[in-house]
């Protein structure tokens, strides 16, 4: 058993060059951009702080800085253009400051369009690439392929290409004393490989260094894990000119592959599988979270969850919960305290290891109000099948008991009721998938390939474009004894944010009341698949799980 401590940040394992490794200060420049800056800045800002290794400031007004303001930091990420008016200059104390902190050391980020500007200022040009010019053209957001052309560089040693939802330029300005570092490429609408573009550069000036991607078109591909390994080593390497910032397992080149050397995890409040050192599942319980919940989980190159993300704070990977027991709210945080005013109480825990790596957790839970009486205890045992590089099951059984005398379980109103909502009815067994994810499709056992919100079946599977390029999803089985009249799946595609969302929600179409000693029983199967999956091949699990 390996006992150590894992995070959700996979970028935080930061041990900086800067002296008496203090963080890297950073300066962000935003107020102004032809692209969502009120969006993108937000993201930028959190991803950096997240890492652990950078103290950002965030300025709306660069034009007020000199040499004096800029020489506090050690980077300067910008994150402005004034686009169209490119014959905008900054007062000339602020474009000398400018220069002369990259001149004496200072390091310089840029991204997608922030290179884009000060057309009429030639000695930005030598210290910029990437820009927007007259023959640069782009066509709609889509999936691209970015390709690491140099694994030799700091930067990029030892990292995979990726897939990214984004706006590829082409034909956009070069700068020859910049160095690339990987291109980027798509299909063209018959399906046809476009030519690759340069894509990550970087540059040395006078003592600086200098960092560039034309990736980042929005918050959406500024969310993808690619991006953010990019930018965020990047910029510690324009800081320090070295980078000490890893890799996430997904983006490493060299994968266990073919030698498995499975071990098993714990802490107080975690307890998950290793490959080598890559988390194939973790489990996580009685931590500032205050639900039991799996995340992360991976197949392959691909991370499956995603935990409290910015528009949901209490999505929670893969996880089950309530809304509202007699009124009370267990699903969502109050505020951004990490608390919800229904306390889901973990009374018991056992975790079982078993000789070929599948595993039983099963825990004991007390529902009850903050400083109140318990009204639903709920046995509950979650067995994880033994790890396959492209499959992992999880199979759920929770028996719940009412304890108090009556007990109302209830989710947010549908349309059509008094105070219904258009996202009304979710609760239950939930995935918020991760963030990386694109072109989202799915399949029901009833052969449904759209307009599932609110049907029933046997399965339905949820599928994606990875951040490998591979499919990658996960499909549902409810058996029988779970099909209560009122159930029904509840799906979120939201591509935009991205927002992924996935249940097989108990209470869709209708609340449950329960008296005191009413029990309900609880089956479920999730299975993560990697690759394409066929209705057979579903259909056949289903009939093995119900059979099993």
């Amino acid at each position: 058993i390996v006992l150590l401590f894992l995070s959700f940040s996979f970028f935080n394992a930061c041990t900086t060059t800067q002296k008496s490794n203090e963080q890297i200060k950073i300066l962000i420049l935003s107020g102004r951009n032809n692209h969502a800056w009120e969006q993108t800045t937000p993201v930028l800002q959190r991803t950096f702080e997240e890492s652990g290794c950078f103290e950002v400031d965030v300025t709306n007004q660069p034009d007020t800085f000199n040499f004096e303001n800029f020489r506090a930091y050690d980077v300067i990420v910008s994150n402005w253009n004034s686009w169209p008016e490119n014959d905008i200059r900054w007062p000339e104390t602020t474009e000398y400051g400018l220069l002369k902190f990259v001149e004496q050391g200072g390091g310089l980020v840029f991204f997608h369009a922030s290179t884009s500007v000060f057309y009429e200022w030639p000695e930005f040009e030598k210290i910029s690439t990437g820009a927007w010019k007259e023959e640069t053209w782009h066509g709609e957001m889509c999936p691209v392929t970015v390709t690491i052309d140099d694994r030799d560089h700091p930067i990029t040693k030892g990292m995979t290409g990726f897939c990214i939802f984004d706006e590829l330029w082409f034909n956009a300005e070069k700068n020859d004393a910049f160095h690339i570092l990987g291109s980027a490429g798509k299909k063209d609408e018959e399906g046809n490989e476009m030519e690759s573009q340069p894509a990550i550069f970087v540059a040395n000036h006078g003592k600086g260094r200098i960092f560039h991607t034309i990736l980042g078109h929005d918050a959406r591909t500024m969310r993808n894990t690619g991006f953010q390994a990019l930018v965020l080593r990047g910029t510690e390497w324009a800081a320090t000119s070295d980078v000490t910032i890893p890799l996430p397992q997904e983006l490493r080149e060299e994968l266990p592959g073919e030698n498995p050397d499975y071990n098993w995890f714990e802490t107080d409040t975690t307890f998950g599988l290793l490959n080598h050192t890559d988390i194939v599942w973790q489990f996580n319980y009685n931590d500032f979270r205050g639900k039991p919940y799996f995340h992360p989980v991976y197949l392959g190159r691909n991370r499956i969850t995603c935990v409290s993300p910015d528009d949901h704070i209490w999505h929670l990977g893969q996880w089950f919960s309530w809304k509202y027991i007699n009124g009370v709210n267990y699903w969502e945080y109050t505020g951004k305290s990490y608390r919800s005013e229904g306390v889901t109480d973990i009374t018991l825990v056992k975790l079982i290891k078993n000789p070929d790596f599948s595993a039983e957790i099963h825990l004991d839970i007390d529902y009850h109000p903050q400083d109140g009486e318990t009204v639903l205890k709920e046995k509950r045992i979650i067995t994880v099948s033994p790890p396959d590089n492209q499959k992992l099951w999880m199979d759920y059984e929770l028996l719940s008991e009412a304890v108090s005398d009556r007990v109302d379980i209830n989710r947010t109103p549908i349309l059509g009721e008094p105070d219904g909502k258009s996202w009304g009815g979710y609760a239950g067994l939930s995935i918020r998938y991760n963030q990386d994810l694109m072109d989202a499709s799915w399949i029901s056992s009833n052969g449904d390939t759209s307009d599932v919100n609110g049907t029933t079946g046997d399965w339905l599977n949820m599928s994606f474009k990875g951040l490998d390029g591979d499919r990658i999803g996960s499909a549902m089985f409810v058996p029988d004894n779970t099909k209560r009249e009122g159930w029904a799946w509840y799906l979120i595609d939201n591509p935009e944010l991205p927002f992924y969302y996935f249940s097989p929600a108990y209470l869709y179409l209708a609340p449950l009341q329960l008296s005191k000693g009413d029990c309900i029983k609880l089956n479920y199967r999730i299975l993560h698949i990697s690759g394409e999956v066929t209705s057979e091949q579903l259909s056949s699990v289903y009939q093995s799980y119900i059979n099993r």
